[in-house]
C-alpha cells in the first residue's frame, strides 16, 4: 500500500490530526511498510486537493491551532476500492542482502562484526514488537493483532536465518 492508501485506511477509524497520524504510523506501519512518516504531510495536502479528505483547523487556547483530518465518501470509496484489489508478491529489499552480496572484500573479523550488529538490531526489533503485544492486544481489533503477529513471526525467523548465516561465516 502507497502513503495514500495507508493514511485513508487510518481516517477511517476516526477523524486525526497530522501528530496522530504521525504517531499511529509509526507505531503500527514503520517496521513493514518502507514508508516514512516524513511523507505524511505532502499526502495529507495532496489527498486534500483530491477530495479524498477534509481538513478542519481546531483553535485550541495555550497551544498551537491544530489542523483535523477527516476522510470524505469520495476518499472512502477510493480506499475501498483499494482494499479490494489483488495483493501483490511482496518485493523484499534488504541492505544485509546487498552487502552480503559483496562480503568477499571484507576481513573475517570485519564480517563476522557486522553480521553480529545486524542480529543485534533484529532481537532489539524483535523486543519492541513484543512489547507493543498487551497494548495492541487490547486496543487493536483481530486484523491489526494479526498484523503484529506476522511482524514478531517474521522478526523470529529472520534472526534464525541471520544466525545461520553468521554462523555459516565464521566456519569461512
Amino acid at each position: 500500500m502507497n502513503i495514500q492508501s495507508i493514511l485513508l485506511g487510518l481516517l477511517m477509524q476516526k477523524s486525526m490530526s497530522g501528530y496522530e497520524l504521525k504517531k499511529v504510523f509509526s507505531i503500527s506501519f514503520s517496521y513493514f511498510s518502507g514508508l516514512s512518516f516524513g511523507s505524511i504531510y505532502p499526502a495529507l495536502k495532496k489527498m486534500a486537493q483530491q477530495g479524498l479528505i477534509t481538513m478542519r483547523l481546531e483553535i485550541q487556547e495555550n497551544a498551537p491551532n491544530k489542523k483535523v483530518y477527516s476522510i470524505t465518501e469520495a476518499g472512502k470509496d477510493q480506499f475501498h476500492a483499494l482494499l479490494k484489489q489483488p495483493v501483490q508478491a511482496d518485493r523484499f529489499r534488504s541492505e544485509f542482502l546487498s552487502r552480503l552480496f559483496f562480503f568477499s572484500h571484507l576481513e573475517k573479523g570485519e564480517r563476522v562484526a557486522l553480521v553480529s550488529t545486524y542480529l543485534e538490531s533484529i532481537r532489539e526489533e524483535q523486543q519492541h514488537l513484543e512489547a507493543a503485544r498487551p497494548e495492541v492486544k487490547t486496543l487493536a481489533d483481530p486484523f491489526q493483532r494479526e498484523c503484529l503477529l506476522f511482524g514478531i513471526r517474521m522478526k523470529a525467523a529472520m534472526a534464525e536465518n541471520v544466525e545461520k548465516t553468521l554462523k555459516a561465516l565464521k566456519k569461512i
